[in-house]
């Protein structure tokens, strides 16, 4: 499982914190990252304690202006609900952090926060990327796509893919 403590989540998070200052690689200027992944999960609907387990859809998708600005856009679907946020670089501080040839993105949801690391070949032209989802306290509470709040048992991030292309994926 690659669930990890509130002590170990937030070292993820903030221990990165000093490298958020860095600036996006020349190579990626005019460039769009997209990742993507699934996710499986145990949740308890609060309300009544009925207890289930969803699969979702995740995609990041940076884009790295010609100007070395990053613009994000995080969306989700599990089912026939999703949700979809957009940050330009004004609203993203701490969420895309630049780190040599490669970047983090951190996502907080409520009483989960997910960590999405991703590296580049020395040429820009290829891109690894893994996912650890951190859970914040035994009984960590997130809202569901439904409006209801839930309690996450547990969950699991499956194999990340990335690509990058040039220009703006994100149409903005």
């Amino acid at each position: 499982m690659k669930m990890i403590s509130l002590f170990a989540a937030a070292v993820a998070c903030f221990g990165a914190g000093a490298s958020g200052a860095a600036a996006a690689p020349s190579q990626l200027y005019n460039k769009s990252i997209t990742i993507i992944w699934g996710e499986s999960g145990t949740y308890k609907r609060i309300s009544d304690g009925v207890s289930g387990s969803r699969v979702g859809q995740f995609q990041v998708i940076v884009y790295v202006s010609s100007a070395g600005r990053a613009f994000y856009r995080y969306s989700s679907k599990s089912g026939n609900s999703g949700n979809t946020t957009d940050s330009g670089p004004e609203n993203n501080s701490g969420i895309v952090q630049f780190n040599g040839n490669g970047f983090v993105v951190f996502r907080d949801r409520g009483g989960i926060v997910r960590r999405i690391a991703t590296s580049f070949d020395p040429s820009f032209s290829g891109c690894t990327t893994t996912v650890t989802i951190g859970k914040i306290g035994a009984d960590a509470k997130i809202p569901g796509f439904d409006g209801a709040g839930y309690q996450v048992i547990a969950m699991e991030p499956g194999a990340a893919s990335c690509a990058i292309r040039d220009g703006n994926a994100l149409g903005n």
